[in-house]
């Protein structure tokens, strides 16, 4: 009887032992064909990175990361919204706080002019980033395009002193500038004009707007002027540095 139980012990070991290396190779597989991914990506061949995605998730459905990846290709090589959204949408389904994902889809959001959706999905990775300057900026455009004039330039105001990049500055000082200019605060309009041009950056559309005053917010919070470049996957990884 001891010598069954002996063997039934074995036997129960060798399968636990092969289906957790069977595990780790699928593991390991895995991300071997993600470097790929990312190597195809980097020789801007985004059609077999694409194809590669799309079969990586036909055999591992679950894995929420996949369909980020996927999703974030697409950003770059073929901006169809609506899919992109729809890819993020069963990334979170598995895994709701993806941090990436989130950030992805608040900008695609934006495209789309749903800003206050987008807006909601600011302040909850900012509960997570709190020191995050990149979403803070985010969120003072945001507020801008949806409309709420008087909390961007409030807000805008608050987190200028935590940058010194002059290219953040000039978002953060346009952002105020065109909140007031659709407050009818056009001297203060002037004084944001002015410390554009003395940090070196071009007014004149600026100088014929205060001149005219025929911007409609509802031409402005469109096309070009919405969103921003999208992120490269290296950039988001330093942005949300902390695990899922």
């Amino acid at each position: 009887m001891a010598k069954i139980y002996t063997i039934l012990i074995i036997t129960f070991l060798l399968f636990s032992c092969k289906a957790k290396t069977e595990n780790e190779y699928q593991s390991i597989d895995i991300n071997s064909q993600l470097r790929e991914v990312t190597s195809l990506q980097d020789k801007n061949n985004f059609l077999s990175a694409n194809k590669l995605l799309e079969s990586l998730v036909r055999k591992k459905p679950d894995n929420a990361e996949l369909y980020f990846r996927l999703a974030h290709s697409k950003t770059i090589s073929n901006p169809e919204l609506f899919e992109i959204i729809k890819l993020l949408d069963q990334c979170l389904k598995i895994n709701p706080m993806h941090s990436k994902a989130l950030y992805l889809k608040s900008q695609g959001l934006m495209f789309m002019g749903k800003f206050k959706d987008a807006l909601e999905i600011e302040n909850k990775l900012l509960e997570r980033f709190p020191d995050n300057f990149i979403l803070k900026a985010d969120k003072a455009s945001t507020l801008l395009f949806n409309g709420d004039f008087k909390k961007a330039i409030e807000f805008a105001k608050s987190i200028l002193p935590e940058t010194e990049n002059i290219y953040e500055i000039e978002r953060l000082t346009r952002v105020q500038i065109y909140a007031n200019y659709f407050l009818g605060n056009i001297e203060k309009v002037k004084v944001g004009k002015d410390k554009l041009r003395q940090l070196g950056f071009e007014t004149d559309y600026l100088n014929k707007l205060i001149d005219s005053k025929d911007l409609k917010f509802e031409n402005f919070a469109v096309g070009k002027n919405v969103g921003n470049v999208p992120c490269s996957l290296q950039q988001l990884n330093i942005m949300f540095s902390k695990k899922e």
